[in-house]
């Protein structure tokens, strides 16, 4: 076994895991509960100074895996990154194996996910990849097929609440049923409250209300930017994402849901957040004030 996919809903626990097993590749003297947490290798690793781990993740603006992460490109690039092929000519420094360790898999470009392939079909003996993703369905099936695909499964809702048995309604509402996101929530829960209040207000807001909710919308999120240290686009995708996961417990609104998810895909694919979210908003109020008050006839 030399490669490993790890899939199943954010929170679940998939990182984790994934860590967990390259450290115990990485080990050199490993046991059969995992890596031995003594050895030379184990200490670089637990200092995340480890040479023969690589950590490949989605970068830029639009947060792709691009190409010349997997192999050397002739374009230049805006960081000095390792390509994956390029990490694997070698044999480790000082651990049983170099491992590779691949971030949201789904987001492997078609030209990076191609120039994958062929480490996925000849591997180095010395070569283990350990991969994660929430969205099985957008990895490539040629690279799904070539690893060990293993499911990360979420708790039972008892279980979950067993688990943080302090959190709030709210709380657990934008958890999504997930521990790794239960907790995060937890650990922002002054911007998450923000987000769960004002989708009570949205639930009876009157349609002239929208350009106002928007921009409040906008101020909340550039809150989470700086709470999470991500770029504009990405708190705004990350708002929508608990503002979608809130409403989902104050309505049944079908129809804004639908709303919400196209504006989710807009944003991802560089639409103007300002414009997105108004017309998101606009639209929302409106449908609720038609079917509030529907015309006579």
């Amino acid at each position: 076994m030399h490669a490993v996919l790890l899939y199943g809903s954010e929170g679940a626990g998939k990182e984790t895991l994934a860590m967990a097993l390259a450290q115990a590749w990485l080990c050199t003297s490993p046991t059969e509960a995992g890596a031995c947490g003594a050895c030379a290798s184990c200490e670089a690793f637990l200092r995340d100074r480890s040479a023969d781990l690589l950590k490949v993740v989605p970068r830029g603006p639009s947060e792709w895996i691009r190409q010349e992460a997997i192999t050397p490109t002739r374009g230049d690039s805006e960081e000095e990154l390792i390509p994956l092929t390029e990490f694997f000519r070698t044999p480790p420094l000082r651990s049983a194996n170099k491992v590779a360790l691949i971030l949201r898999a789904d987001r492997l470009y078609p030209s990076a996910s191609n120039a994958f392939l062929k480490t996925l079909e000849e591997p180095h003996p010395y070569g283990k990849i350990v991969m994660t993703t929430a969205e099985i369905g957008l990895v490539l099936p040629t690279i799904v097929s070539r690893c060990v695909a293993v499911a990360c499964e979420l708790p039972l809702a008892h279980e979950l609440r067993a688990l943080q048995q302090d959190a709030s309604a709210d709380m657990l509402s934008l958890a999504e049923g997930a521990p790794g996101r239960l907790a995060h929530v937890l650990n922002h829960g002054e911007v998450y409250g923000r987000i769960s209040e004002f989708a009570r207000r949205l639930v009876s807001a009157p349609p002239m209300q929208a350009l106002a909710l928007s921009e409040e919308f906008r101020a909340i999120c550039d809150g989470l930017q700086d709470a999470l240290g991500c770029n504009a686009r990405a708190a705004n995708v990350e708002g929508l994402r608990a503002l979608g996961s809130a409403l989902s417990d104050l309505t049944d609104r079908e129809d804004w849901l639908r709303l919400l998810a196209e504006a989710h895909r807009r944003i991802l694919g560089n639409g103007n957040d300002g414009a997105v979210l108004d017309a998101m908003f606009a639209g929302m109020l409106t449908v609720a004030s038609n079917v509030a008050s529907p015309s006579r006839r």
